[in-house]
């Protein structure tokens, strides 16, 4: 995946993740094992620490990686509750 795809991808998920949050159909599980993530990353004590140049840097993109993979299992979620099958039906 090139660079650009990624940086479109980590766009993308930043701005899904809010609504999915609010999803219904998106299990409380998911919601609140990514919500105590995150907030494991902005807190400040660091159980790992920064990496010495990058500072916030690292926080970022620790934070962008999680709303990449929420998205993407909150989004299979959804998708399986709108279309049991996993096959949309034809109008």
């Amino acid at each position: 995946m090139t660079f650009v795809r990624t940086l479109a991808l980590a766009k993308t998920s930043l701005f899904r993740a809010i609504p999915l949050m609010r999803d219904a159909r998106v299990p409380g599980v998911l919601k609140w094992g990514a919500g105590a993530l995150a907030l494991l990353i902005v807190s400040p004590i660091d159980l790992f620490g920064d990496i010495p140049v990058l500072g916030v840097l690292d926080d970022a993109a620790l934070l962008t990686g999680l709303a990449i993979l929420f998205c993407s299992l909150a989004t299979r979620h959804t998708m399986r509750d709108a279309h049991p099958t996993g096959v949309p039906r034809a109008l």
